[in-house]
């Protein structure tokens, strides 16, 4: 997918494009639409997420090694609500009601801390649906950068 490589500089823009891409004609993309090899490098930056029954069942299939290092224990199947507090991912995913309740992308920055780093960062979350109808999944993704001390 050529097009999508290198158009736009910050992440959050590049996962809108590329979810909007996905959407067409429908709501929204499904999680099946969602393919890593697409991503090239922002997968690592990126996260997905499968819903229970209306979304209290909440787990991570996929956390990409930039926003979760693979030296931290494995949260993959990790219910979203037991993220540590203090880290990126838990910014990342804090909004994730809001986006359940507008079933549109929602998009934050700010600054948090993560393994005891002040960071600011940028992230969206996203809708997924099966059907078209119900949210059944959601896909993220955030960066960040270290606040200079000073």
């Amino acid at each position: 997918m050529a097009e999508y490589a290198g158009i736009e500089r910050r992440l959050v823009f590049r996962l809108l494009d590329y979810w909007e891409q996905k959407k067409g004609e429908r709501k929204m993309p499904s999680l099946n639409d969602i393919q890593a090899s697409e991503l090239i490098d922002d997968w690592d930056w990126c996260f997905l997420i499968s819903l229970g029954v209306e979304g209290e069942s909440a787990v991570f299939t996929h956390l990409g090694s930039l926003i979760w290092p693979a030296e931290r224990a494995s949260l993959i199947g990790a219910q979203v609500s037991n993220c540590p507090d203090m880290t990126l991912i838990k910014q990342a995913t804090s909004f994730m009601p809001r986006v359940l309740e507008l079933g549109v992308p929602v998009s934050i920055g700010g600054e948090c801390e993560d393994g005891g780093d002040a960071l600011l960062y940028r992230s969206t979350l996203m809708p997924l649906s099966s059907d078209d109808v119900f949210v059944d999944a959601l896909f993220g993704g955030a960066n960040c950068r270290k606040v200079a001390n000073g």
